[in-house]
């Protein structure tokens, strides 16, 4: 087949919106088919370096790097910027993509990136099949818990206000889904509004994945310490609320002895020192600041539960990687973390108000530290759901539901195809 990705943002060598930007083109690719990727110019570098040491057939992989003009690239630094820059980098991709499509055409688009229902793509206008997402965007911060963001306004308020327009007033955001044969969504609430919007088919679908070298090769077991080892890993900045996990760990009964480990910066860390004193947990937490990859796998592998309590994520990747590594969860009972987290791996508050959120998170821990073979039982279910959520699983169960949803079989233009390569752009 020839296929058609749109990703905004790629990068072999990042997380987030890039990497799934990234992953996604090389899914399509290694299980055979030709493929033509729209991305722009930012991640160049590292893809040419990542895609000259993995060489195959150059002819199946097309990158197509797509600049803006000077003038919109200025504004990019302002938010109203960001999405005056996506908007007409979509544009200038459907132009493009008229321009660059074979003889016999393009069998199928799939737009990756950005994964945000509210950031639309033009490419419904080629005609052609197209999928879209996974998408996240539906999901908002509990309007109950907003003490616990303290720029609320500028993160939440503004935000839903900026994506209701752009789903009222932008023409592709429901075009783009009610001309699409699948749209993938990461979480419920999300899937419902994609479903009001128009799009005729969708799935629930998890938007990240993991390498396949990432996964120990069996579960890893941990040796007993007398101190429960907590792990809280992500950018610190307020709708991730680390002060809410902060106060419950506050509210553990005293007989529980445990050491929070923190990973990650972010506008918080300034403030991070004070919080931890105001809650009295300063000898009971380290903060590593952010890691190089090694070290973060590290982590971890030398915890004894993950606890993260987001107030808005599409879902977390750190969520599967956690599980990859064996680790039990304690987290919210919201948004992607309810819909994909197997019960059985987790425990996961209530988010009806902080009251009884705080309550449930600090007794978590102490059945977290009451019961190490309830832990190891929430570990090797997690760890059981990662190894079906590689990059590889997560392309062949992706093209298994398009072929489905098209009718057909997905054919590859090449079989046996192993990693992209560069071909020109």
């Amino acid at each position: 087949m020839n296929v058609l990705v749109s990703a905004y943002a790629c990068n072999p060598t990042k997380g987030g919106e890039e990497g799934f930007g990234f992953n996604w083109m090389q899914q399509w690719y290694a299980q055979g088919h030709e493929v033509w990727c729209l991305t722009t110019p930012n991640g160049r570098a590292d893809l040419t370096a990542y895609l000259a040491e993995h060489p195959a057939n150059p002819a199946r992989l097309h990158l197509v790097y797509l600049a803006v003009p000077a003038w919109v690239e200025y504004l990019y630094r302002w938010q109203f910027g960001v999405y005056v820059h996506y908007m007409v980098w979509q544009y200038l991709a459907w132009r493009t993509a008229r321009q660059l499509a074979p003889p016999e055409g393009f069998d199928l688009v799939h737009h990756a990136t950005y994964s945000s229902l509210q950031m639309a793509t033009w490419l419904w206008r080629l005609g052609r099949p197209l999928v879209v997402g996974p998408l996240g965007g539906g999901q908002r911060a509990p309007a109950a818990f907003r003490r616990y963001v303290p720029d609320w306004f500028k993160t939440e308020t503004l935000r839903n206000v900026i994506g209701g327009l752009l789903t009222a007033f932008d023409p592709n955001v429901r075009q783009s889904l009610r001309h699409s044969a699948l749209a993938f969504a990461t979480n419920t609430e999300t899937a419902t509004e994609i479903a009001r919007l128009g799009a005729p088919r969708v799935e629930m679908f998890l938007d990240s994945g993991l390498p396949a070298g990432y996964l120990p090769a069996a579960f890893p077991e941990r040796a007993a310490a007398p101190v429960l080892r907590l792990l809280w890993l992500g950018r610190l900045v307020t709708r991730k609320a680390l002060p809410l996990v902060l106060e419950a760990l506050a509210r553990v009964a005293p007989r529980v002895p445990f050491h929070l480990t923190i990973v990650g910066d972010g506008v918080l860390g300034p403030q991070l020192p004070a919080l931890l004193a105001q809650h009295g947990l300063t000898d009971r937490a380290t903060w590593r600041g952010t890691l190089p990859w090694p070290e973060v796998r590290d982590a971890f592998l030398t915890h004894d539960v993950f606890l993260f309590a987001s107030l808005r994520d599409s879902f977390a990747t750190q969520l599967l990687e956690a599980m990859g590594a064996g680790l039990p969860i304690i987290t919210l009972d919201h948004q992607g973390a309810h819909d994909f987290i197997p019960r059985a791996a987790a425990i996961k508050a209530p988010v009806d108000t902080p009251a009884e959120t705080v309550a449930a998170l600090a007794r978590a821990v102490e059945y977290c530290y009451d019961h190490p073979a309830a832990r190891v039982a929430m570990g090797r279910a997690g760890y059981a759901f990662a190894c079906t959520q590689t990059w590889d699983a997560r392309g062949h169960q992706m093209q298994q539901l398009v072929g489905q949803a098209l009718g057909a079989p997905l054919v590859p233009a090449a079989a046996g195809a192993a990693g992209p390569v560069m071909a020109h752009s």
